[in-house]
């Protein structure tokens, strides 16, 4: 959702505020906008995989046939549950790694609890270690939308296969240059009129990492550090930060996704 057109303010994406309305109507706005380009192009079948916050934001009475919608959360893949088999993954409105400059809403997977998060000594966002458990899975990834920092993230670690649309210019963290919704529907629709034309040509990025991997893990306080350490196979070497190790990329996700959760629970 933070990705989405228009999108700029933590109010637009939390539950429970009234702004929280808008959010949900713009990641419907887009998501939709890349379903029915699809479907136009030619796909036999499109998967959604509601991936913001509860994952329980996006109406399935406002989509065609031909589309199945995953809902609701824990999913063993989390932001990508649904994507084996597919021939191409679509990120629809990301948002850029914790600290990045000028990015809006900037954060990985959790705001509050994630300082840093590294595979193998490479610093990740949710766009990089998602596109991972696509890799892994022959899945390329063939389009990224959101703000212009994500997008430039995207294609630094995805190269130049894959194809990118920009709905917005980061101001700041919570501002930015916003287009209206008018406008990112037809670019959108044209940008996954290209990525499925990549796809179908082999151009696509697959993203892999050789194993072993070795995940670390930075909190934003030692007290969170201190509950994620009780998840099984977590080593401490600082602090704030905790390290594992497996020969399994899926292992990574599900330690990650319990630290997380673990540590979400200790007060901020």
């Amino acid at each position: 959702m933070e990705g989405s057109t228009g999108v700029v303010s933590p109010l637009q994406v939390t539950y429970g505020n009234p702004e929280y309305k808008f959010g949900c109507s713009m990641q419907m706005h887009d998501t939709i906008a890349a379903v029915n380009a699809a479907l136009l192009c030619g796909a036999d079948s499109v998967v959604i995989n509601d991936s913001h916050a509860r994952m329980i934001n996006l109406d399935v009475s406002g989509f065609p046939k031909g589309v199945e919608i995953i809902s609701g959360t824990p999913k063993v893949l989390g932001m990508v549950e649904g994507v084996s088999g597919c021939d191409a993954a679509f990120f629809i409105g990301y948002h850029a790694m914790a600290g990045t400059e000028k990015a809006v809403l900037d954060h990985t997977y959790h705001s509050r609890v994630v300082y840093d998060f590294k595979v193998n000594g490479m610093k990740f966002g949710e766009t990089a270690f998602n596109a991972l458990l696509c890799g892994m899975l022959g899945v390329p990834v063939s389009l990224v939308t959101g703000d212009m920092a994500v997008c430039l993230e995207a294609q630094s670690i995805l190269g130049p296969g894959l194809e990118t649309c920009m709905v917005k210019e980061g101001v700041g963290r919570i501002a930015a240059v916003a287009l209206p919704a008018s406008v990112t529907v037809t670019m959108i629709s044209e940008s996954v009129k290209r990525a499925l034309g990549n796809a179908a040509e082999g151009r696509s990025p697959v993203f892999k990492m050789e194993g072993p991997y070795s995940a670390e893990l930075t909190f934003h306080t030692a007290a969170q550090a201190d509950a994620a350490a009780l998840v099984p196979g977590s080593e401490r070497i600082s602090g704030r930060t905790l390290v594992f190790a497996t020969e399994d990329v899926y292992e990574v996700h599900r330690w990650l996704s319990a630290a997380i959760e673990t540590a979400s629970a200790v007060p901020f």
